[in-house]
Parts: structure tokens; sequence; C-alpha cells
């Protein structure tokens, strides 16, 4: 998703290609602009930097949350890692 989003942002803003960072902070700021938009939410312009700083924060732990491989299965026992099932269950 990062990829696409600074993607975006270059070829909207070729100047972004000198900092790539810059890409992805345009890109997550017409992402929160265009949500927050669509919702009807209307953010004074004097906490939106607190805000988007915010937002940023949660796509970026939702990307790492997404990526965290827990090892449960279905059908897996969590205890022993057995793929059986257990016995009585």
């Amino acid at each position: 998703m990062a990829t696409d989003d600074t993607g975006a942002a270059l070829a909207a803003d070729p100047a972004a290609a000198v900092d790539p960072a810059a890409a992805v902070r345009s890109a997550a700021e017409a992402e929160f602009d265009a949500l927050t938009g669509r919702l009807g939410i209307d953010v004074p312009a004097d906490l939106k930097g607190g805000v988007l700083a915010g937002y940023r924060g949660l796509r970026d732990m939702t990307v790492l949350l997404r990526g965290v491989d827990t090892g449960h299965r279905p059908g897996r026992d969590p205890r022993t890692g057995n793929d059986e099932e257990r016995p009585g269950a």
C-alpha cells in the first residue's frame, strides 16, 4: 500500500522525487483529506497537523500488525503447535 501511495504522490508532484518521505506524507494527507471529506468531518486547520500525524501513526501500526504472523492456524493447538486435534476436544 505504501508503495502505491508513494508512486501516486511522485506522479502528482515530481518535486517529491527528491524526498520520498515527503511523497508518503503528501499521499497520506491526500488520503486523510478524502476520508474526512467523504465522512463530512471538518478538521480545524490549527488541529490538522496533529490529527494527521496520529492518522499516519495508526496507518503505520496497521501495516505492522497485518504483517505479524502469530502462528495461529485453525485446527492447530496453540499450546503444542501440533496440527492434530486435541484429545477430548
